[in-house]
């Protein structure tokens, strides 16, 4: 099945010069989403993971249904002030400055497998800032998990060190 079908091209947003690469018609489509869910659960379940981490925002939306069905235990990372203390928090880079992503301090995942889905893997700044929190928490990263990869941005040498899983690559 070819993906880009479903998913937008939108030129200069959100600013000059990028593409924008909108799922939100996969969500639109249950028949669609239903195959995106199934295809990532089998990536990830190839890692053997003991728990499955989504980045904020629309990770959430991948992640619930993937851990639903995988019946894997969900770890919510998300965007700062968005959790309840005690967290840990890690920052990285965007276009157009800093921000930083949160896990709770509490989770018990030391030695445990853990594998970290988003939407959209683009210069790498996300995925790296969430492996550090899983990694914090003595946790080990089982595989990184993307629906959409952007090969003609740059990402850093830190996550090659993981397998990576993608459905489209742009």
């Amino acid at each position: 099945m070819n993906l880009k079908n479903y998913i937008q091209s939108i030129t200069n947003f959100p600013s000059e010069g990028i593409v924008f690469r909108d799922i939100s018609p996969i969500f639109l489509n249950p028949p669609i989403f239903n195959y995106v869910i199934d295809e990532m659960v089998t990536s990830i379940q190839n890692s053997n993971p003991d728990f499955l981490a989504a980045i904020d925002s629309r990770g959430f939306l991948l992640g619930s249904a993937i851990a639903n069905k995988a019946k894997i235990p969900l770890i919510l990372i998300r965007k700062t002030g968005k959790l309840p203390p005690p967290t840990k928090k890690e920052s990285y880079s965007l276009e157009y400055g800093e921000d930083f992503l949160e896990i709770s301090s509490e989770l018990n995942i030391c030695d445990k497998q853990v594998a970290i889905v988003d939407d959209v893997l683009a210069t790498g700044g996300t995925i790296s800032a969430a492996i550090k929190l899983i990694e914090s928490l003595d946790g080990e990263v089982a595989s990184l998990n993307f629906l959409v990869s952007l090969t003609n941005i740059p990402k850093p040498a830190t996550i090659s060190a993981y397998p990576v899983n993608f459905l489209v690559n742009y």
